[in-house]
């Protein structure tokens, strides 16, 4: 499936307080603009922001070639109890605000016409967290686009089988059965490939990767899986690992004992709000390794 980029050219407003629409682009924490008060009802807990529901706007045209195309949307954050409007419909309501979902518009979209997408989150009923939550679409939103037959969504799935030998197995979910070709990538350098057939919905691939680099802390060597449908393409990045874990050893990785060292990381930036920007979760991590 193709991806679109859907994070520009929104618009939002406060639909609990008498504020002006304006022009925003996501990831966008409407939150951390917010008045503070020693009233607010989240008190320290949303670091005394005020809270309210928001309704962000996005119009967009969609070509009347696009009939019978596949169509989803996928929201990676919206807190919280987001509803979905598109062209006046309610098509979805996800109250958790901590993970992704999808919305599936296949069928719904008006083919040569302008089309509105609204979001509604609702935030105006705290207190509702033990941190700061931010508020309306924290992380990006994109559109998902397929034509005829293709690899699902999330449909390329690695699990190693045995580390020793640098076996892997690689499922491909696709719309309609067929064939379906395989490769994997070390860098840039092609390393195998397959052909195989989906008899139903999904083929199957066991592979041994040559002279395998296993995946560890220290040297997190990685893969890439491509998988080929018609002229459908989608890669996934893996490395060859095995975790377990017993009451005797811990945790191991690849066999080897490794001690788990963490903190609680909560999803806000600070002073960047909610918002996910790539730099900043790098540089938590990176942050985190270097303290050991």
């Amino acid at each position: 499936m193709r991806k679109i980029d859907f994070n520009r050219g929104w618009t939002v407003r406060c639909l609990t307080r008498d504020e002006g629409e304006r022009l925003v682009n996501l990831p966008h924490d409407a939150m951390i603009g917010e008045d503070r008060s020693d009233t607010s009802l989240g008190a320290d807990n949303i670091g005394y922001f005020v809270g309210g529901d928001y309704e962000y706007v996005k119009s967009f045209d969609v070509p009347a070639s696009w009939e019978g195309r596949t169509s989803i949307f996928e929201f990676e954050g919206v807190y919280h109890n987001a509803e979905v409007w598109l062209n006046g419909e309610k098509i979805h309501f996800r109250p958790y605000g901590y993970t992704n979902f999808y919305v599936d518009v296949t069928g719904k979209l008006a083919l040569g016409a302008t089309n509105e997408l609204k979001v509604i989150a609702r935030n105006s009923d705290q207190p509702n967290s033990r941190w700061y939550p931010g508020t309306g679409i924290y992380r990006p939103v994109s559109l998902w686009v397929a034509d005829g037959r293709h690899i699902a969504l999330n449909g390329v799935r690695i699990r190693t089988v045995d580390y020793t030998i640098g076996m892997v197995e690689v499922t491909v979910k696709v719309s309609a059965p067929g064939p379906v070709h395989l490769d994997i990538l070390d860098g840039d350098a092609c390393v195998a490939s397959f052909d195989g057939e989906a008899a139903t919905d999904l083929a199957r691939f066991t592979v041994t990767v040559p002279d395998a680099k296993l995946w560890s802390c220290e040297e997190p060597n990685l893969y890439v899986a491509r998988a080929t449908v018609d002229s459908d393409v989608v890669e996934e990045t893996f490395g060859i690992r095995t975790l377990a874990w017993d009451a005797k050893t811990g945790m191991t990785i690849n066999g080897e004992r490794v001690i788990l060292r963490g903190a609680c990381v909560h999803h806000d930036n600070g002073i960047l709000g909610a918002c996910a920007f790539p730099e900043a979760e790098e540089r938590k991590i990176r942050l985190m390794k270097e303290n050991g």
